[in-house]
């Protein structure tokens, strides 16, 4: 795999507006790229002998459903205010979680009421073809008559797997199930994205510190703090889901039935394997980039030490050459017979003399 093919996608952040801050609590105003131009809801309507897929590019017409089935509304264009506005009176959801749900760059966390379990989480979803990790906010809000609710920045392939499950389950769990359960299928969805995007990375890992042993020319610096910059953001996006899942295992809402619980503590467990890989594969990536430091540095020492005894080898050369290049007239070996050849064997002698005794003491 090479590595200038997988890069996190994209780069813009929710950046603020001066006309932004200072608002009132509750204010829906949208942080975060445009991911999808138009706005859109998917209505997943299921029970055990019932499946009803429904798309609209608007809210109205939309409703609550028949609380004996699940009715599970997907909305994807956060940047559409207006319809977010309408799916907050629709389904009666506060102000301040729709503001969470608007700002994409919040932290991922878990807010619990009697009527409302709200989730919010960062998906990460690999591309096989093109080597891209695309990270956008995932929301969740659970309501009472089995009514999820999940909001996206823009549409994605991820939850796919999830509705073929429900498409063609039936008789099974997911079809018997609440929306709590839904809930799990989804967050579990969400773990296994995680672990499969860090599978990508430890292979990368793995791939740079075996060419760096080799020869660490053929890793460049760009690569190394590319490499420790993504697992940064990993990292930030994966931590916290530790505390939501801890916190739902936790929870004594009655919108949790205790036959989902068991999957819950599952998930959990899958949640801290996600980031006790995260936490080692950051520590992998910053200690490539120091042992990557440390093997240039020691090969410009190695460098350094051939200079320094090769200069050392020619300094009693320059020495005698210094001497016997003085112009004075009276210099008693100027005028021998043999001085210049004389000259020629201290300068080999020497030369020999301190080559051999660099080489006795390993040096070079």
């Amino acid at each position: 795999m090479a590595f200038s093919k997988l890069r996190i996608f994209p780069r813009s952040r929710s950046t603020r507006k001066s006309s932004d801050l200072a608002r009132p609590p509750g204010s829906f105003v949208h942080f975060g790229a445009k991911r999808t131009d138009s706005f859109s809801i998917r209505t997943i309507t299921y029970d055990v002998s019932k499946f009803e897929l429904v798309e609209n590019d608007s809210i109205q017409g939309t409703e609550r459903g028949v609380p004996d089935e699940v009715n599970w509304h997907e909305i994807s264009g956060l940047h559409v205010i207006e319809e977010l506005s309408q799916v907050a009176e629709v389904f009666d959801i506060p102000s301040l979680l729709v503001e969470d749900v608007l700002n994409t760059g919040a932290r991922p966390k878990l807010e619990k009421r009697d009527d409302i379990i709200f989730v919010v989480t960062k998906l990460i979803f690999f591309d096989v073809e093109t080597q891209e990790i695309d990270i956008q906010q995932f929301s969740l809000v659970l309501l009472p008559d089995n009514v999820l609710l999940s909001f996206l920045e823009g549409p994605t392939e991820a939850f796919d797997p999830v509705i073929e499950r429900i498409k063609t389950g039936s008789g099974g769990r997911i079809r018997k199930y609440g929306a709590d359960y839904l809930l799990w299928a989804l967050l579990d969805a969400v773990v296994d994205h995680y672990l499969f995007v860090l599978d990508q990375v430890e292979d990368l890992i793995l791939e740079l510190e075996i060419r760096m042993q080799e020869n660490a020319v053929n890793v460049s610096t760009e690569e190394l703090y590319a490499l420790k910059r993504e697992t940064g953001i990993l990292y930030r996006a994966i931590r916290p889901l530790r505390e939501i899942s801890g916190g739902l295992c936790r929870s004594v809402s009655p919108l949790i039935n205790e036959k989902t619980r068991p999957f819950l503590v599952d998930l959990n467990d899958h949640s801290l394997q996600a980031r006790e890989t995260i936490e080692h594969l950051r520590e992998g990536a910053s200690g490539l980039r120091d042992f990557y430091l440390s093997t240039v540095s020691n090969r410009m020492n190695e460098v350094m030490k051939v200079l320094t005894c090769f200069s050392t080898i020619f300094l009693p050369l320059t020495f005698i050459a210094g001497i016997y290049g003085m112009n004075f007239e009276h210099m008693p070996e100027l005028k021998l017979e043999w001085g210049y050849p004389a000259v020629w064997v201290a300068f080999v002698v020497s030369a020999l003399l301190m080559l051999w005794l660099f080489v006795r003491k390993r040096w070079i």
